[in-house]
Parts: C-alpha cells; sequence; structure tokens
C-alpha cells in the first residue's frame, strides 16, 4: 500500500511517504504546497492522510483537487483540520483557512450538479475531537495528570458531540469552548 502524509510536519504518517514545505523537518519530498501539480503522478497513492495542513494552504480546494488527482479511484483519504471553534483555528497566525463538517460536501457526489470541481469523495465518517492530541512538552508528574484528565474529558466530550453532529455545531460547540478538530474519512470517486 503507497501511503502519502500531506503537510506530515515532525509526525509522520507511520509508513508513508511525506511531503511538506519545511525543510527542516526533512520531509521525503521538500515542496511548496501551494504549487501546482504537486511531484507525483495520477492514480499514484492508496491511501492520503493529512493533519493540520490543509488550513495552512492559499486554496485548500485546489490542494483537495490535486489530493483527487494523485489517489487511485477507491483511495483512502483521512483529514484532519481544526474546527471552526477551536482555538486553534483561529490561534494560528498562519492559519488562512477554517472548516466546518460540511467543508468536503461540495466534493461528494450528493452535491455534484452544484459543484465546479471534478474531484469527487465519498465521506463515509466525520467525527469531531474536543481536544486534539497532546504532543511533546515536559513529562512531569503534574502534566501527566492533567494529560489524563485532558483525555478523560477529551473522549467525553467527543462523544457527546459526535451523537449528533449538526446540533453540535449550531449549538452546542459554543457551549464547551468549541470543538478542536474535525476528522474526514472518505474515499476517492473516479
Amino acid at each position: 500500500m503507497k501511503i502519502l502524509d500531506v503537510g506530515a510536519g515532525p509526525w509522520k504518517y507511520p509508513g508513508s511517504i511525506s511531503i511538506d514545505s519545511n525543510p527542516i523537518i526533512s520531509p521525503d519530498v521538500l515542496w511548496d504546497l501551494n504549487k501546482y501539480p504537486w511531484p507525483f503522478e495520477d492514480n499514484e497513492f492508496d491511501m492520503i492522510y493529512s493533519s493540520h495542513c490543509l488550513e495552512h494552504l492559499e486554496d485548500p480546494k485546489k490542494a483537495l483537487e490535486e489530493i483527487w488527482r494523485i489517489a487511485k479511484p477507491n483511495a483512502k483519504l483521512i483529514l484532519i483540520v481544526p474546527h471552526f471553534s477551536s482555538r486553534l483555528a483561529w490561534g494560528d497566525i498562519e492559519h488562512k483557512n477554517v472548516f466546518s463538517t460540511l467543508s468536503l460536501h461540495n466534493f461528494s457526489e450528493e452535491y455534484k450538479i452544484l459543484s465546479s470541481t471534478k474531484a469527487k469523495f465519498k465521506i463515509e465518517k466525520i467525527k469531531l475531537r474536543w481536544s486534539p492530541p497532546i504532543k511533546g512538552g515536559l513529562a512531569t508528574s503534574t502534566t501527566k495528570k492533567l494529560n489524563f484528565i485532558i483525555r478523560i474529558l477529551d473522549n467525553i466530550i467527543s462523544a457527546l458531540a459526535n451523537l449528533n453532529i449538526d446540533i453540535c455545531e449550531r449549538f452546542w460547540c459554543y457551549w464547551v469552548g468549541g470543538m478542536g478538530e474535525i476528522h474526514f474519512y472518505a474515499r476517492v470517486v473516479k
């Protein structure tokens, strides 16, 4: 299985080829992701993973079209982006875009009449996370206890949010301090 990690940063997806514009992290392919086409052939990858990259790009629609181009038919797509209600979405000055659970709808088969793109994805699942996982940091006993409490809260709040994503996005996310991430699981339709 050939896997591509788009905008891998320092946490590369296991067994993948990484593409990133940051030379400090030594990606497998050093490339400005705002420059198209990306240096891959059509229909090259069985799976494409991207975590916290799309919000940094100038044109996420163009990036999704490029992901579609280089993915094989029925390839798996895992896309993780900050939720619009999150401090994370607005807190990074390098973020150029925010996302909701509806952000991929124009790429789905149901909306092909309204869409201006030939790139299509079958959205299999959308999940919200209240708090993204804590990576790095100091491993003090206080931090470990805090991380444990945050993980428990994350599991509880995320489970409640995913009972009804529409109600969560319309109302509930503002009551609990915003959702952290959206996880899209999709298949490439060609």
